[in-house]
């Protein structure tokens, strides 16, 4: 049996646990589902997909193999106890505001579309582990100076995945960023050669039984990558009890165990490349051998557009502040999104997104105009069909049904103004202003595409996709191009 196809059937199996945890239907066996499952692990030393079942759950649910179509035998199917893994967010990097998580940073990363700014990356759930989380929160770095003693930083949280709140979503990432500024840049870059990587492994697929080193506050962890791993991770005591599930992620086995505040520590190859990040624990007795888990690093770059600093990096190397770079962080209002200050909004741009928030989801809600709002961001972000402004983006043609030039809608539009009694164009409002001034998580994990779900001819590019979020009356996408 090729890799591929094991890869294949992994994902595949992972994917159907996420879109029926966010209530979406799939055609699958009804095993394959959150309610049963607390995870799934797969090895080519072992070849046999193994599943972690709930407590209550009895063995003879699961099939005893799994067919792979003509030309490939069957796959054997093992079950296990379930056991979530253990976030260990517990002293490099801490939150100074409830909730007091502590962990340790990954790499240090710049934007892509806007170099002068730079990042810490750790895990999401150190720096927003409950609903209490708020962007522009302040964020306390510790660092060893040379010659003993510490050194201390500040920063600002600025995006996190998971999103915690009354459900935390299904997510491939535990991740989120913190902003700095470059006088603190300058300072973590002395000793660049202890904790800056000399590359980015961006290599997604799994290697079992290579190398790898935790770079952990207390000193490295040696480590070898042992399976392929999805499923549930516990957030810790304070954190409502809530738990998510990641998928795509990778197990590991270290030489000793992790321990509390390692969430974020990185994951480095034997050639100093940054593979992954450390996100918690995992009970070797349940989990197939495996006692941590880590997510990937390629996906957490992609998803937010930074770039990490490498020891062979030009950016690395210059000293220099940038003309104009203020030593200061900027401090725009409260949010996680497109940091732009109140004040480069135009009131005009703010109630065409209103509008449009008001056309497709009115009486969706509140939090059904937060979703459509995190479309029309991400696709600003992203420039999607080379869209510079909010406004382009919602007049873009044929996207926004609401401006069809036959939508019943778009003649209503006209009448609303800053001065309209309507009390949903009035919560559009403060929607749009929220969300173009950078003060709304995303809800839709990246949301490009949506469609109602009372449609009753369905697009020919939904064929194959599933939904990330399911929210009112609209069904949002994020794997569509």
């Amino acid at each position: 049996m090729s890799r591929g196809v094991l890869d294949t059937i992994f994902n595949w199996s992972s994917g159907v646990i996420q879109a029926r945890a966010a209530g979406h239907h799939r055609v699958a066996p009804d095993w394959l589902d959150r309610d049963a499952l607390c995870w799934l692990a797969l090895a080519p030393d072992f070849w046999e997909l193994r599943v972690g079942l709930r407590h209550g759950v009895p063995p003879r649910a699961l099939p005893a193999r799994v067919n792979l179509g003509v030309g490939h035998p069957p796959l054997p199917v093992k079950a296990l106890p379930g056991c979530a893994a253990l976030a260990q967010s517990v002293p490099g990097l801490a939150r100074t505001t409830s909730p007091f998580e502590h962990g340790t940073a990954t790499c240090l990363v710049r934007d892509r579309l806007s170099p002068d700014r730079h990042y810490l990356l750790t895990c999401g759930h150190v720096l927003a582990s409950s609903r209490k989380a708020r962007w522009n929160d302040p964020v306390e770095i510790n660092l060893a100076a040379p010659g003993g003693g510490s050194l201390r930083l500040e920063g600002r949280l600025r995006e996190w995945l998971p999103a915690p709140g009354n459900e935390i979503q299904p997510t491939n990432i535990d991740a989120g960023l913190v902003e700095i500024d470059y006088a603190a840049v300058q300072r973590l870059r002395e000793g660049a050669a202890d904790w800056i990587p000399e590359a980015i492994d961006d290599r997604m697929s799994m290697d079992c039984g290579r190398s790898v080193v935790l770079k952990r506050c207390t000193g490295d962890l040696e480590g070898t990558i042992t399976l392929l791993w999805s499923g549930e991770v516990e957030l810790p005591d304070d954190t409502e009890g809530a738990t998510y599930f990641l998928s795509s992620a990778v197990g590991y086995t270290t030489t000793d165990e992790t321990v509390g505040g390692d969430s974020g520590a990185p994951v480095w190859t034997t050639s100093d490349a940054l593979l992954g990040m450390h996100i918690g624990a995992l009970d070797p007795e349940v989990s197939s051998g495996a006692n941590a888990v880590m997510g990937l690093v390629a996906p957490v770059l992609d998803w937010y557009s930074v770039k990490p600093f490498t020891r062979d990096d030009p950016a690395t190397l210059d000293a220099r502040p940038r003309a104009g770079n203020s030593p200061r962080l900027p401090q725009p209002p409260a949010g996680s999104l497109l940091r732009t200050p109140p004040a480069a909004l135009s009131d005009e741009e703010i109630q065409i997104v209103a509008k449009t928030l008001w056309g497709e989801a009115r009486g969706e809600g509140k939090f059904g105009m937060e979703a459509v709002a995190s479309v029309i961001v991400n696709r600003l972000r992203r420039k999607y069909r080379r869209c510079d402004t909010a406004a382009e983006v919602c007049l873009d043609p044929q996207q926004f049904s609401c401006w069809n030039s036959g939508d019943p809608n778009r003649a209503k539009m006209k009448a609303l103004n800053n001065n309209s009694i309507d009390a949903e164009y009035r919560l559009a409002l403060q929607v749009a202003a929220q969300a173009l001034g950078g003060g709304l998580p995303d809800p839709t994990h990246g949301a490009l595409h949506y469609v109602a779900r009372t449609l009753r001819s369905r697009p020919n590019w939904l064929l194959g996709k599933t939904p990330c979020l399911v929210m009112g009356n609209h069904e949002f996408y994020n794997d569509v191009a």
